[in-house]
């Protein structure tokens, strides 16, 4: 069996399908393109597929990492997989990863982009931001653009998207998701300066 790593994009209408409904979707992309994916062990075998850390539903997504253990793997079942996929979730890369650490102790940072709607909560925020403000004790950047914020936090499996609108919300500069978009754009490692996607095999392993 080989351990794959994949990293995909979730995009459009598919970023309101649920992170517990991503394991089933990928795996029943897989059986179409005929790859045999090994099952736990136990009572209840079920595939055996590990996600990074949780998305909320309705929040787009650039650069995840899956893990699968398929009994055969080749670059050339990239486009096929993407064939079989649901419109909105994309392959980008992908390749074998046997010997790595576990997903998720790889998954140590991840960057947000967070649009705010009302032009006056992007002017609050950015001065806030400028006096030194950072939303949580594991932020490792956070800088304000024209008309978004950057924002990259450590321990992304216990800070999330939801966190983040949490403390907008007590800030008061947001009353509900409603006011603002947010994307996950990277999920990885972080290199002192950004967030650097999990790399798959011929990427500098």
């Amino acid at each position: 069996m080989a351990r794959v790593r994949m990293v995909f994009s979730k995009r459009g209408r598919t970023c309101f399908v649920p992170h517990v409904e991503m394991p089933p979707l990928f795996c029943r992309s897989l059986r179409r393109i005929g790859a045999d994916i090994e099952q736990t062990r136990g009572l209840a075998p079920h595939p055996k597929i590990s996600l990074g850390p949780a998305l909320p539903v309705g929040v787009p997504a650039m650069e995840e990492p899956l893990e699968v253990w398929l009994e055969r793997w080749s670059e050339s079942m990239i486009p096929y997989l993407n064939a079989a996929l649901p419109k909105g979730v994309q392959i980008l890369r992908a390749g074998v990863v046997d010997g790595r650490p576990k997903l998720n102790d790889e998954c140590e940072a991840a960057f947000y982009r967070i649009f705010l709607r009302e032009e006056d909560s992007h002017s609050r925020i950015r001065d806030m931001i400028s006096g030194g403000w950072i939303p949580v004790p594991e932020t490792l950047s956070i800088l304000a653009g024209q008309r978004w914020v950057d924002l990259a936090v450590g321990s992304p499996g216990q800070i999330g998207a939801g966190t983040v609108v949490k403390i907008l919300v007590s800030e008061g500069l947001i009353h509900a998701w409603k006011d603002l978009l947010v994307a996950r754009l990277a999920v990885g490692t972080w290199t002192g300066k950004c967030v650097r996607p999990l790399l798959c095999e011929g990427e500098g392993f």
